[in-house]
């Protein structure tokens, strides 16, 4: 397999869309209280979106994630046509939304002394929240299956000996995010992918794809919900463990989730934390009873039902 190159265009970028002035001024030397330097910065809306477009965007964006999954089966099965039509519907929906995407003026000044540093930039919107309901599952399942891919084939560089056990990712926890899609970045992944593919370079056009998946697509959990994310991944990796006979393994991952779980008993409220509580007192009960002793098949095999139903709980929690 030949090695490519990813050039992609790295915008910069203004998360914070604001229509007000944002002064930051530099440390001063401690006989002064007139800062040296002085940075203005104004950020204003240029185009905006309505209600509708907004959905229009986001379904836009989701279909994109639909046609590169597409397009990577049919590479797979080497079905060059089908693969570059697919690459061609997501290039046609990122042109869409770079086309009606928000933009803002950003005015930067920068002064001195006599000297004065300005400028203008127009900026687009870069990341698009993904909202297609019809097809959640099909949206989110391939990215976050990439996903798993990815870290696997990570661990195996990073440590080749302890890469038995399959990368997790948990597709019902991530469905419970809110999901962006890197615009810029699609749109330069499936450009490469369609000119690796015009080569005759399956496995480089594939690559461009599954880094849109891996690097084009991020999750965002609420500040709340970060320790039970982490909490339902132990828990279900702590399943599997059990499935392969690994109890001591299991027990330090159930220790694992019961710390998250702590973390976000102190932050849930209280009628949350009861039941919080009572859950982690559940998972220490039955990692006791891992350490002292049957682990026969029947034995492991209700050890792992008990988790899969922590699991469960865990999951009804997200809001």
């Amino acid at each position: 397999m030949s090695t490519i190159t990813t050039p992609f265009k790295m915008k910069p970028l203004y998360n914070a869309v604001l229509a007000a002035v944002l002064f930051v001024s530099l440390p001063v030397s401690a006989e002064s209280d007139k800062a040296r330097i002085i940075a203005e910065m104004d950020i204003k809306p240029v185009t905006t979106l309505s209600a509708q477009e907004s959905q229009a965007m986001s379904l836009a964006a989701g279909r994109i994630l639909l046609h590169t999954d597409d397009a990577r089966i049919a590479i797979a099965d080497e079905d060059k046509e089908t693969a570059l039509k697919e690459i061609e519907q997501g290039l046609t929906l990122t042109r869409l939304i770079e086309k009606t995407t928000p933009k803002y003026k950003v005015t930067t000044t920068i002064k001195a002394g006599d000297i004065t540093y300005s400028d203008e930039d127009d900026v687009n919107k870069r990341f698009v929240q993904v909202f297609n309901e019809q097809y959640i599952e099909d949206v989110i399942a391939p990215v976050a299956h990439a996903r798993a891919e990815s870290s696997k084939q990570a661990s195996k560089q990073s440590s080749p000996e302890d890469s038995s056990s399959p990368a997790l990712e948990d597709y019902s926890i991530l469905g419970k995010s809110t999901m962006k899609l890197d615009v810029v970045l699609a749109g330069d992944a499936l450009a490469l992918a369609r000119k690796e593919l015009e080569k005759g370079h399956f496995d480089d056009a594939d690559i461009a794809l599954a880094l849109l998946q891996t690097e084009g697509v991020i999750f965002e959990f609420s500040t709340v919900e970060l320790p039970l994310t982490e909490a339902a991944d132990d828990l279900k990796l702590a399943q599997l463990e059990i499935s392969e006979g690994k109890t001591d393994q299991a027990q330090a991952t159930l220790k694992r989730a019961s710390d998250h779980l702590k973390k976000y008993e102190a932050i849930s409220g209280e009628s949350r934390a009861r039941e919080v509580r009572q859950l982690n007192k559940e998972i220490n009960k039955l990692s006791q009873s891992l350490a002292k002793g049957d682990h026969s098949e029947s034995a492991l095999e209700k050890v792992g039902k008990d988790i899969s139903s922590y699991w469960d709980r865990v999951v009804e929690w997200f809001k």
